[in-house]
């Protein structure tokens, strides 16, 4: 009877590690819809308007994920950390180099911001490779971004030290 019980709770622990959070899962959505709108927005280069239809609903449903998961808050696994911060910073990037109409504060304040979070995704992503491992596999574009992070963060750490 120990040995039933035994190989029930082992299982109910192997079910809870492979069960995603809701950050990871949507993460998991967001690459998957990232890979379908890059396809769809190939497609419409052949003229036919179902394609650039399917494209712009896509497009739209990838940014409303993006916005989801910038508001997300981690349930405080070290996975959703470090998707969350390295989203973050991918996010940023992307609007880097949006116009800013001409506010060199607001501009420099972006620039900031993005450098923080760089900082902030380099060093959580650099404590928790495996994780970045993890959210590579099931979104390419962020487990790369992320990685970028790790090598900026680690440059800027010597340069800290060097001084």
């Amino acid at each position: 009877m120990a040995d039933a019980t035994t190989a029930r709770s082992d299982s109910a622990s192997r079910d809870e590690e492979l069960r995603q959070s809701d950050i990871a899962a949507l993460c998991e959505l967001i690459g998957s819809a990232d890979r379908y709108c890059i396809a769809a927005e190939r497609e419409q280069s052949r003229g036919f308007t179902g394609f650039r239809s399917v494209y712009q609903k896509s497009y739209a449903a990838l940014c409303e994920g993006h916005l989801e998961l910038l508001r997300a808050v981690p349930s405080g696994t070290d996975r959703d950390i470090v998707i969350l911060a390295g989203h973050a910073a991918l996010m940023a990037d992307q609007i880097q180099g949006m116009v800013v109409d001409n506010n060199t504060y607001a501009a420099r304040l972006l620039e900031g911001i993005h450098a923080a979070l760089i900082s902030i995704s380099g060093s959580i992503g650099n404590r928790f490779p495996q994780e970045v491992d993890e959210v590579a596999a099931v979104w390419p574009e962020l487990g790369q971004s992320i990685r970028n992070d790790i090598s900026v963060a680690r440059q800027m750490i010597a340069e800290t030290e060097g001084r």
